[in-house]
């Protein structure tokens, strides 16, 4: 397959990020439109898909927009409609839209379209918004380095084995092949997994009772999962929604959804209590220890020790000291304010069971001044605690990597599935705030429509018009339009191509009801600017001409006789016009000189106006948009000459009344 724009660099590019050039093809033809752009820009990645898309069907969008005005028109419908795309996924899915002549390719959208139309009408309220807002494409990031495990090996082959499958980049890997070497290891990690024979028996070190990742390092599954967090639940908060509204069935996505909303779940309490504990414990006992030693201090100031004979014949007798009789005497008060400090500490760590007991091995039982806690018995508890939160984290992410593990494809299914939702929820919300409706496609050549909207416009009135019209339409489908400056007529032109556009890319149209037929061409003329010099003028014929093909057309024009001097104009127009008429095409041309061209046309050409039907109270020209069928209509200066004639004051007043009396 041809891949415009795309070289070889590129291919290769394209080739290495889908896994090989089917793969990458077959990206191209499903319009994965996002994943491209990780390769190419997204300018590329949509043409890529449009052409594609264009060479399915037999079709291209060029030669449908034929014009850079038809192209701009497009445009902005593209960018009117991906206002209501939540996700980069929608917005450049909607890019890939065009206009063709493929009756096939219009039907498919079409029924895109029309299912997306009901689904917005069903969600409407529901605030799936939100959800939509928070997908995003799932990303794939290396898991965190673990710093407080380790795998052992017990043989050279089992640590070469780990170390092949790449498991020393997300843990600490070791041989030990000692009883010794595999206790020093696990006095420096709260845990260690021991894989291959057992070399002995060390507190803090686990038998692996499985080899594969969930069990090892549970965190390269986890990883995944947690970084894509918050898409995964916004993705199984809107399936839920959907499935509510009876829209789609994920009856038998309930295990999935369980496992995301596990994922968003609070962590486990008494896991939390025991990591705040260890996080607490030295700087709460350290205070402890400091009020104690302020108690004590306090006490043995207001205390006296009084010896008696019976005590200085013992100690003479049995050369004990002074010191054993202080700590005899003093023993009461020093036991007091321990059991105090540590009742403190028992309450504001809330220890619960047998964790008190460590109290009595860090603060002291023997009398002394100042009261000194225990390090080693202190860094001991603290190190249990952490195995403890490492123990029970480690079994509930073992737990939820075992069941995540086998789930990732699903995963990406989903949040595939309600990007798409989002493509197609665009496209329904889209119709549903404009009050879209799906035209009649017909046969012959014929533009018909009643109550038609501008979309560019803030507050549209509503215009009916209708080329190669049925019974009790006129027939003609080559107009020229007359009227008053600002009556419109402009705006037509622009609702005829929204809706020929529309229409032809399968969507619906602005217009409560509308017949068309399928043109293989539009093209749209805007406004010139001023007479143009021989050159300009020859360029502009030639762009023209290109209206004389054979195929069925669609020609828009906004006052072409600017071109040249008028009575050359008017041949012009008239030219074209019996052209088009000849050639099944339909055609709109507004113009200044309807009755100079209509005196040079040599085929049924109508001429339609819109007229001022005067001035409000406020001085506004009061115009009905919808133009008369067979009506020359007058720009009407008079009108314009009686709103200066009642704005104006003294002598600027009466010139303008003079004015206005000629044409009286």
């Amino acid at each position: 397959m041809d891949l415009p724009g795309i070289g070889p660099r590129l291919r290769e590019r394209l080739k290495e990020h889908y896994g090989d050039e089917k793969k990458a093809l077959q990206a191209v033809w499903e319009g994965d439109v996002p994943g491209l752009c990780r390769v190419l820009s997204e300018r590329q990645a949509l043409q890529l898909v449009q052409h594609a898309r264009a060479r399915q069907f037999d079709v291209s969008r060029e030669e449908f927009l034929a014009t850079d005005e038809a192209l701009r028109i497009y445009s902005l419908i593209i960018s009117r409609l991906a206002e209501f795309a939540h996700t980069d996924y929608a917005r450049l899915k909607i890019g890939t839209l065009f206009p063709s002549s493929s009756r096939e390719l219009i039907e498919e959208n079409r029924i895109v379209a029309s299912r997306s139309l009901q689904a917005a009408r069903r969600m409407a309220g529901q605030g799936i918004e939100e959800q939509l807002r928070s997908l995003r494409p799932l990303r794939e990031r290396a898991p965190s380095r673990i710093r407080e495990r380790a795998l052992v090996a017990s043989s050279p082959e089992d640590f070469q084995r780990l170390k092949s499958r790449g498991l020393d980049r997300l843990i600490d890997l070791h041989l030990a092949e000692s009883p010794q070497e595999l206790l020093a290891l696990a006095q420096s990690y709260s845990l260690v997994s021991l894989v291959g024979e057992d070399i002995g028996d060390a507190e803090g070190v686990e038998r692996a009772e499985s080899l594969e990742e969930w069990y090892l390092v549970p965190e390269a599954v986890l990883g995944f999962y947690k970084e894509n967090m918050e898409t995964l639940l916004a993705a199984a908060k809107a399936a839920a929604k959907l499935q509510a509204a009876g829209l789609e069935d994920f009856l038998h996505w309930d295990d999935l959804f369980s496992l995301i909303g596990s994922l968003g779940e609070e962590g486990d309490p008494e896991g939390e209590r025991l990591s705040t504990l260890a996080a607490r414990l030295k700087g709460c006992l350290e205070k402890a220890a400091a009020a104690a030693n302020e108690e004590l201090k306090s006490r043995i100031e207001q205390s006296s020790l009084t010896l008696e004979g019976t005590d200085l014949l013992q100690v003479m007798s049995r050369g004990e000291g002074i010191r054993e009789l202080f700590e005899l005497q003093m023993k009461g008060i020093f036991s007091g304010v321990a059991e105090e400090a540590k009742e403190r500490a028992r309450e504001e760590l809330d220890l619960k069971g047998s964790e008190g007991v460590w109290l009595d091995e860090i603060f002291p039982s023997s009398v002394c001044y100042p009261l000194e806690l225990d390090q080693g018995a202190l860094r001991s508890f603290e190190q249990e605690l952490r195995g403890r939160v490492e123990e029970r984290g480690l079994r509930a992410k073992r737990e939820l990597a075992r069941s995540l593990a086998g789930e990732r494809g699903r995963a990406e299914e989903l949040v595939r599935h309600m990007m798409e939702f989002d493509y197609a929820y665009a496209l329904g919300s889209f119709a549903l705030e404009e009050g879209l409706s799906f035209p009649e496609i017909v046969e012959e050549t014929c533009l018909c429509f009643q109550g038609g909207r501008n979309l560019f416009l803030r507050q549209p009135e509503e215009v009916s018009y209708c080329l190669g019209g049925g019974a009790g339409e006129p027939g003609e489908r080559v107009a020229l339009l007359s009227g008053v400056n600002s009556g419109g007529k402009t705006s037509l032109l622009d609702l005829i191509s929204q809706i020929a556009i529309l229409a032809q890319m399968g969507l619906p149209v602005p217009a409560e009801s509308c017949r068309i037929c399928l043109f293989e061409q539009l093209y749209y003329f805007s406004k010139s600017r001023g007479t143009l010099s021989a050159g300009a003028f020859e360029t502009a014929m030639r762009k023209f001409a290109v209206v004389e093909n054979e195929k069925r057309k669609l020609v828009l024009a906004d006052e072409l006789e600017s071109i040249t001097e008028p009575g050359a104009s008017a041949r012009i127009i008239a030219c074209m016009l019996d052209e088009l008429n000849r050639r099944r095409s339909a055609a709109v041309f507004v113009s200044h000189l309807a009755e100079d061209v209509l005196r040079f046309t040599e085929s049924s050409v109508r001429v339609d106006g819109i007229e001022a039907e005067g001035l409000d109270e406020n001085n506004c020209l009061v115009v009905c948009r919808s133009p008369r069928y067979n009506y020359l209509a007058k720009s009407t200066p008079e009108l314009i000459l009686d709103r200066l004639a009642r704005t104006t004051k003294g002598r600027e007043k009466e010139f303008y009344a003079r004015l206005l009396g000629r044409f009286r």
